[in-house]
């Protein structure tokens, strides 16, 4: 105010001056008319200066991303153990390398899982690609589905959460070999006993090979479509039986059994998955 005032003489004192004649128009009305020009001179002059409010971009989350802007990898999977509602999944084409160790597959926990142990899984990892226009957190999500059988539908389980049952037409389709091709591993103390069959007669041969995180425990070849081999005095570590299938209507396949350590008399089924 006190600011105001002295603007406000130093005009009037100018005017007096440099033009006498023009000090009698400042009568009391005229005055509050100038101070109200005053006024909202003072406030345009400030509104100008002022810096503007940041304007901060609030990040979103993968579902609220455009599709076009998230890349998608599908991976098969497994259960291979199951404690409570809690779910362990084994992903071998997801391995990675850690510390300089390369995992023999990778291990995905899910809780609230109900699924069954053996069952196959269709892991979807969805990432947001470099080029969104927007900040997103988090990057990358995972999404764990069931396959669709002939049995009872299974519970939704994307992302790892419980929610309704639904029909399973609605979940991704076994591929057809599954009907066709089988492979399991029995674990009998210290030995392994590998099972493998393909119904349709078409296999034309079979790899084998069983590792653990020291290295090559055994590799076999088999040209027929159907067998049985023994592996003896394989340490009770974890390991990993990778077979690669050659068969004349399928093409190449590649199929896994993850075995954890200290589960002795159980049989594990495979995985297969394409090229």
């Amino acid at each position: 105010m006190i600011g105001k005032l002295i603007v406000l003489g130093i005009i009037i004192l100018a005017l007096v001056v440099f033009v006498p004649s023009i000090s009698k128009i400042f009568n009391p009305s005229n005055i509050k008319a100038l101070e109200q020009r005053i006024d909202n001179a003072t406030f345009e002059n400030n509104s100008t200066i002022a810096s503007p409010s940041l304007n901060h971009t609030i990040p979103v989350s993968l579902s609220q991303l455009d599709p076009k802007y998230i890349d998608k990898q599908t991976y098969t999977g497994q259960v291979f153990a199951k404690t409570g509602n809690t779910c362990q999944i084994s992903v071998p084409d997801m391995a990675q390398t850690i510390n300089g160790q390369q995992e023999l597959t990778h291990i995905i926990e899910m809780e609230q899982c109900a699924l069954s142990v053996g069952q196959p899984v269709q892991i979807t990892l969805l990432t947001a690609k470099s080029n969104t226009l927007q900040p997103v957190s988090p990057t990358n999500a995972i999404q764990i589905v069931p396959y669709a059988t002939s049995g009872p539908s299974y519970p939704n389980v994307n992302a790892g959460e419980p929610g309704n049952s639904a029909s399973a037409t609605q979940y991704p389709t076994l591929p057809p070999y599954y009907q066709t091709i089988n492979l399991n591993a029995q674990n009998k103390g210290n030995d392994v006993l590998l099972s493998y069959e393909d119904t349709s007669g078409k296999t034309t041969s079979v790899t084998v090979t069983l590792r653990n995180t020291d290295g090559q425990i055994f590799t076999g070849t088999f040209s027929t479509s159907q067998f049985q081999t023994e592996i003896k005095d394989v340490p009770n570590t974890p390991h990993i039986i990778d077979m690669s299938v050659a068969n004349s209507y399928y093409g190449s396949l590649h199929g896994s059994v993850y075995v954890p350590s200290n589960i002795q008399n159980s049989t594990i089924n495979g995985i297969l998955a394409g090229p």
